[in-house]
């Protein structure tokens, strides 16, 4: 009984190295050996291996944590719609937690209300209660507090203590929805009884709220890029058809400039065409902005029409660096501009504006250049549809004025004729032809059509002052008459609201022998198409003198 009384004391004052980790022991110089097999070389008796019960509790509850996380992560990312991730998230909440009901409420930036966004296990009449005053557990939620747990019966003072106690309800955890730095809303779970909650439950319920936020923020950008791509295509196909089924220009640019705007999230927009001769750019189209603020965004260099730009240009951040914009309000910011082409070639310009600084993407860039390219088509197809009407009135013009020289009796019947239809099919103010007196000094009026006696007796034209290359057999533009030194009486012309003429000669067996004027109204160039037309009348005019003085001849 003394030896194991000895022994036992021996064991007991002995130091023992123990490993920290594995739990062996050093029995000697280096030697170490498992606990249980010295324990039992010792005499304490057979080991064998089991688990207390509060690692057995630690461990599963770890498991089903892991296994419900797994599942909420998998039912949240399954899902498209910003609606499926929400429903998800409160139902399978209320099931891992066994909780009575949760509620997700979102915040909205504008009116800073926590507003509900899902439920389940509540009443709609309790869901839809009111807005919540920001209780305690709100207060810790939105102030980044990981868990915030509140007894709501105990607090005499709580609001909706009644409508709580109806409805079955005890406990309220509230758990901020925290995306990166910014809590964009609260998840709630709601007990019939206190519970007491374990560090292992708060975390995995701040872990799926994490979680939650993530789900939300990315149906939300899935949502917002499919319902702007949506736009896109919808206004797309309707500027499409538009383009395809009308020759009305004015409509189709207006069409866009009213809706890319709006499809884009952005303020107005322009549209600048070069004219049909591409010597100047003009204001087509216009939504949101006037013209006088656009003329004071736009600088000088990208009014110019020689500098269209072939590809997109983007102002992001536009600061009015010394410009007072007096009739913008609110000034112009971000500005993205496409070229509009027929082609290769660029004929005009689509500027979309915003108030604020803008960063454009390139799905936008590539979703506003397709509709300029639509512009080009659309007013490609017009303009060629006009061209072609223009040139079957020209040509009817032409054959109504060999049938006039071919059956007219008199000389001036059929220079009547010419001068009456040349100024209707060409959109003219007026239209005189002029022959060479006997002397071939002096250009005599003929036939007139569209101006004032006032201004045809304004006095006599000398051949040798007028224009001269007409008189050489060239045809002649004059941009601005009442500034060009060539012309003889420009005072008159003002009077007479003349702003741009065309002299073209008149032939007769390879000689001048008159010339036909072509007045506009305002400063205009003449095209090449209305060059030849107005060449082939005044070959017609001379046919019909030369057939007039055989006539003369026959007696």
């Amino acid at each position: 009984m003394q030896n194991a009384e000895n022994d036992s004391n021996a064991r007991g004052s002995r130091l023992v190295p123990i490993c920290g980790w594995c739990k062996s022991i050093r029995t000697g110089a280096d030697v170490w050996e498992k606990l249980e097999i010295v324990l039992t070389r010792e005499g304490f008796g057979e080991f064998t291996h089991s688990m207390c019960p509060d690692c057995a509790e630690t461990i599963f509850t770890k498991k089903v944590y892991l296994q419900s996380y797994q599942q909420i992560c998998k039912a949240i990312s399954a899902s498209l719609t910003l609606s499926e991730v929400l429903d998800h998230i409160v139902t399978n909440v209320v099931k891992v937690m066994n909780v009575k009901a949760s509620l997700l409420r979102l915040l909205n930036r504008q009116t800073s209300q926590l507003e509900v966004a899902a439920y389940h296990g509540l009443s709609k009449r309790y869901a839809g209660k009111g807005p919540v005053q920001y209780d305690k557990s709100i207060e810790d939620a939105l102030a980044g507090k990981p868990v915030s747990i509140y007894d709501i019966l105990a607090d005499p003072n709580a609001r909706y203590r009644a409508e709580a106690e109806a409805e079955g309800i005890r406990s309220i955890i509230s758990v901020p929805l925290r995306f990166k730095d910014d809590v964009i809303g609260v998840l709630r779970m709601y007990s019939a009884e206190p519970m007491a909650y374990s560090d292992e439950d708060l975390r995995f319920m701040a872990a799926i709220a994490e979680q939650a936020a993530i789900a939300i923020m990315n149906a939300r950008f899935f949502e917002k890029k499919l319902s702007r791509e949506r736009r896109y295509l919808n206004l797309f196909q309707e500027v499409a058809a538009a383009v395809g089924s009308t020759l009305d220009i004015e409509n189709v640019l207006d069409m866009i400039v009213n809706k890319v705007p709006e499809a884009m999230d952005l303020d107005s927009a322009a549209i600048h065409l070069l004219d049909e001769d591409g010597f100047g750019v003009e204001l087509a189209a216009l939504h949101g902005i006037s013209s006088a603020c656009i003329s004071e965004v736009l600088t000088d260099v990208e009014r110019r029409a020689d500098d269209l730009r072939a590809e997109p240009s983007v102002i992001e951040d536009r600061e009015p660096k010394g410009i007072e914009l007096r009739d913008c309000d609110p000034p112009v910011r971000s500005i993205l501009s496409l070229p509009v082409k027929s082609g290769n070639r660029v004929i005009g310009v689509l500027r979309v504006f915003g108030n604020q600084p803008r960063k454009f993407s390139a799905d936008e860039i590539n979703f506003a250049s397709s509709l300029a390219l639509q512009c080009g088509t659309a007013i490609e197809n017009a303009r060629m549809f006009h061209r072609l009407a223009r040139e079957a009135r020209y040509l009817k013009a032409i054959h109504e004025v060999a049938m006039a020289v071919g059956s007219a009796p008199r000389t001036e019947d059929v220079l009547q004729v010419i001068v009456r239809t040349v100024p209707k099919i060409m959109n003219l103010k007026a239209a005189t032809i002029r022959l060479l007196d006997a002397e071939g000094k002096k250009l005599v009026i003929a036939a007139s059509h569209g101006l004032s006696q006032k201004y045809l007796n304004k006095g006599v034209v000398d051949a040798a002052r007028s224009v001269g290359e007409a008189l050489s057999g060239i045809p002649v533009m004059v941009y601005d008459v009442v500034n060009d030194p060539r012309i003889i009486y420009p005072k008159e012309a003002k009077e007479e609201g003349i702003g741009s003429m065309l002299v073209v000669p008149i032939m007769l067996r390879g000689d001048v022998i008159g010339e036909m004027r072509l007045y506009c109204a305002f400063k205009r160039d003449f095209s090449e198409d209305e060059v030849d037309v107005a060449t082939v009348l005044a070959e017609q005019s001379g046919i019909a003198i030369e057939n007039a003085r055989a006539r003369e001849a026959r007696g």
